[in-house]
């Protein structure tokens, strides 16, 4: 079945703008012209594609047309850029890619560096949980993500980073010597209602009491995260390279802390500038120190 790519390219439009009018506006078009667009699409597939919501999000069936849309928009940039660059011209490349808010917090800086030295690309990092960046590959969302799970999704390759340690930490008075033997029941900070580390100490500690009882705060933010447990707010998991920034902070037994292994999945497809990216990543891993631990 042959897709019109302006139609492909529209579905993508309104999936990273958000909503109709938005894509409107990075297509310059009118709203009108985007939704005649996207029931072409749907008519031609016969099947719904989006949820109309806010923002806009794709349906099951319309997340495996996005990826599919993605990775056709990836191969036509590149090919662009490469009869370009044989003219003598620059061309100009988009990569969307997950990243989660902790790497991005820590050892991510010599990235930003590596990329400020590549003008014809054009990236958008999307911040989550690395235990939800998969979604976003598989969703077609994004084209590579910086990963917990080591499964390689369906069509995707994966290439392994390091790991980032997670030490039980907190301010001074707040877990007392007699307190640590009941943690679960001392105020606890999580990142947001997905983030498992806290849990899973708990369980590692004691079995028998694997879930909070305390007073539980969320802050989803990895550096306000840190500023929360500093200001007394409860103990949690910090990554060992925050904990340079909090010296004050106490970790509250040396033996309590989890290592989380970091990821780089990307869509299966020749791809020079994805591989450049994944290059650029696993760089600055090893140089972080991150690439040392199992």
């Amino acid at each position: 079945m042959n897709l019109d790519l302006e139609h492909l390219e529209t579905l993508l439009a309104v999936i990273d703008a958000g909503s109709f009018d938005d894509a409107s506006i990075d297509l310059g078009v009118s709203p009108s012209a985007i939704s005649q667009r996207i029931k072409s699409l749907e008519s031609r597939l016969g099947a719904i594609l989006l949820v109309r919501s806010r923002p806009v999000k794709p349906t099951e069936q319309g997340a495996r047309v996005l990826r599919y849309a993605r990775q056709i928009s990836l191969l036509g940039t590149e090919f662009s850029e490469e009869l370009m660059r044989h003219e003598g011209r620059e061309g100009k490349i988009s990569l969307t890619i997950g990243v989660n808010a902790d790497s991005l917090a820590t050892w991510f800086a010599p990235v930003f560096t590596a990329l400020a030295k590549w003008p014809q690309l054009s990236c958008e990092i999307l911040r989550t949980d690395e235990n939800l960046t998969v979604g976003l590959l598989r969703s077609g969302r994004v084209s590579a993500v910086v990963t917990n799970s080591q499964e390689a999704a369906q069509g995707c390759t994966i290439r392994r980073l390091g790991s980032m340690r997670y030490y039980a930490v907190a301010a001074p008075g707040v877990v007392s010597e007699a307190s640590k033997d009941e943690l679960s029941s001392v105020p606890i900070v999580l990142f947001d209602r997905e983030d498992p580390l806290q849990h899973q100490m708990l369980e590692r500690i004691d079995p028998t009491k694997p879930r909070p009882v305390g007073t539980i705060s969320y802050v989803p933010d990895s550096l306000l995260f840190v500023q929360a447990i500093r200001a007394g707010m409860g103990w949690g998991m910090v990554p060992e390279q925050q904990l340079a920034i909090a010296p004050e902070l106490m970790v509250l037994n040396e033996q309590w802390f989890i290592d989380v292994p970091l990821f780089w999945q990307r869509w299966s497809v020749d791809s020079p500038a994805l591989d450049r990216l994944g290059n650029i990543l696993y760089t600055a891993a090893q140089e972080s120190g991150i690439g040392l631990l199992p």
